[in-house]
């Protein structure tokens, strides 16, 4: 059921028309499935739950004890300036861009896909401190509704409230200076892909967090108002409306962020139209042998072609709940399935048939489809992806593995087989 929208409307009435939820039965998650998570919690607790389950249990508490000595994270703390001025708008430098060797500035910089420049993953910016908090608050969220723990929710308000409610702090509901480029262009619409977090990571932990009394009524209100605000702006802005039509991952993950925050927003006009563009995404972006060229065309061919799936996947989660039926989609024997099955032939690096600088450095992360396959299989009630899942096996990954984590943590815990 879709909760009312808020935007546009008086605060007084945003404050009546906003939910409280008192127990597990009146969680309005958004990609998770609350009858699912409320399973595997129900096997944690009882001593049911499978041995990778319950390790990824005690891998999401370390994870959200580790939250909640990270302290408020602010876009107010960078210290370099965003070009309007204003601290509050955030402010990211795009990652392949390099200083330019042959001019004395170093003006315009220069592209080198694939080859991150270390000095857009500095706290000088927001883009670290985005992720840091979005995956902070997502543990915190988790592991209070798996633990029942009141602390983890107290923690993960406050942080809620200094990033977006607090009027010293707060984040202006817009990314306009995301993944800036030095002499090219300081308002690109490939910088909508770092609020993606807000999406696949923050909407679900506030449905979480909403059952603790901590997170009030007001709180409740504001965050909808805020939310509200940037996806009007993600869907009216020059930036965003021309991002919604890029044909590579860029653009799948700008209809999955839109599709989320949409659909925990109750504006259900909106996540339909997001969800429906992933059919026209099947059409353009995989080919007849499940290849996804533009993906392939990249540095990093297996990163992006497992990262443009896993926005599909979000978005055919949300289809299913809104009978547009994603999963299987067809257009001329191009489908998700054909796009999954070609990934999943190559677990070892030296099989891959495409050029890669991951499998250069031996970052060959095949663990990052694990939660891709889960959810396929859940979609279509198959086993079909169980053998691949155990090829690549639980590698019970400690926190400076945290990619790892997070896939073994959506595979067993929170999209597990029952």
């Amino acid at each position: 059921m879709f909760k009312r929208t808020i935007t546009g409307l008086a605060l007084v009435s945003a404050i009546i028309s906003a939910p409280l939820y008192a127990n597990d039965d009146a969680l309005n998650t958004v990609f998770f499935d609350a009858t699912l998570i409320a399973e595997s919690k129900a096997r944690i607790h009882n001593n049911t739950a499978t041995l990778e389950a319950k390790s990824s249990y005690e891998r999401l508490l370390e994870e959200a004890d580790s939250a909640m000595s990270v302290g408020l994270l602010s876009v107010t703390d960078k210290t370099l300036q965003p070009p309007s001025g204003d601290k509050h708008d955030y402010f990211s430098i795009s990652p392949y861009w390099w200083p330019n060797p042959d001019t004395d500035d170093g003006l315009p910089w220069i592209r080198h896909d694939g080859n991150t420049n270390p000095d857009s993953k500095t706290d000088a910016t927001d883009s670290i401190r985005i992720g840091l908090f979005t995956r902070s608050v997502r543990a915190l969220g988790v592991a209070y509704y798996f633990s029942g723990e009141e602390k983890y929710a107290e923690q993960a308000t406050k942080m809620l409230r200094y990033w977006f409610i607090n009027p010293d702090t707060q984040m202006n509901p817009n990314i306009r200076y995301a993944q800036a480029v030095p002499g090219v262009d300081d308002q690109r619409r490939s910088g909508m892909i770092d609020s993606r977090s807000f999406s696949d990571r923050l909407v679900d932990a506030l449905a979480l967090i909403e059952t603790s009394d901590h997170w009030t009524t007001a709180d409740d209100v504001a965050m909808r108002v805020w939310l509200g605000e940037f996806l009007d702006w993600l869907i009216t802005s020059e930036q965003g409306t021309a991002e919604q039509y890029s044909s590579n991952n860029h653009g799948t993950w700008m209809q999955a962020q839109i599709a989320g925050i949409a659909y925990y927003l109750g504006r259900e006009d909106i996540a339909r139209v997001a969800i429906a563009n992933a059919k026209w995404r099947i059409r353009e972006q995989l080919d007849n042998e499940g290849k996804q060229p533009e993906e392939l065309a990249r540095t990093r061919g297996y990163h992006y072609s497992y990262f443009n799936l896993d926005a599909m996947a979000y978005l055919a989660q949300l289809g299913d709940k809104m009978g547009i039926d994603i999963w299987n989609h067809k257009y001329k024997g191009r489908s998700i399935k054909a796009g999954i099955d070609y990934v999943a032939q190559y677990q070892k690096a030296e099989e891959w048939p495409h050029k890669d600088n991951d499998v250069k450095k031996g970052r060959f992360q095949t663990y990052r489809m694990l939660t891709v396959y889960r959810k396929a299989d859940l979609a279509w009630g198959t086993n079909h992806y169980d053998d691949v899942i155990k090829k690549i096996g639980f590698g019970n990954a400690d926190l400076k593995n945290l990619s790892q984590v997070w896939a073994e943590r959506d595979a067993y815990l929170l999209y597990p087989k029952l």
